[in-house]
């Protein structure tokens, strides 16, 4: 089974690796995730799209394990694409969110990734909007 059948079945290490190959500066990455992306813009999933941002320790992570576990407590998938921001020295990232959402994170129907905004200002990573396509076409229905 190639890669888009197995993010269309829900595969959650598929969507990993997906996302990843979207994040990579490889041209030859490149060139798959373009190709993934033309192939998961053709399936039509309704999702709600929900952007949470707040300045460091404010909870953001509390409220997103409350939230998500109550959306999939009714019945919901719900994906959560973590961004954090990148050291301007190290070039590195905490990436601790998911760690802060272990309730959340075991859930069989949730999907967490964390990324690095990989220097990019207004706190979201460059590739989030595919990571976005990604996860509708893996049936998440909140993301």
């Amino acid at each position: 089974m190639n890669l888009i059948s197995k993010i269309k079945n829900g595969d959650k290490i598929a969507l990993t690796k997906g996302i990843t190959l979207l994040e990579s500066s490889l041209e030859n990455d490149r060139k798959t995730a373009n190709n993934l992306i033309e192939k998961c813009l053709t399936i039509k999933n309704k999702t709600i799209r929900i952007g949470i941002t707040g300045s460091p320790g404010v909870g953001k992570s509390t409220f997103i394990e409350a939230f998500g576990n109550l959306l999939i407590n009714n019945g919901l998938k719900v994906a959560v694409l973590a961004i954090d921001p990148a050291s301007r020295t190290s070039k590195g990232s905490i990436l601790g969110d998911k760690s802060r959402m272990i309730k959340l994170s075991s859930n069989k129907n949730s999907f967490i990734r964390p990324s690095s905004n990989q220097g990019e200002l207004g706190g979201i990573n460059i590739k989030t909007r595919e990571s976005i396509i990604l996860c509708e076409a893996a049936g998440y229905d909140i993301i």
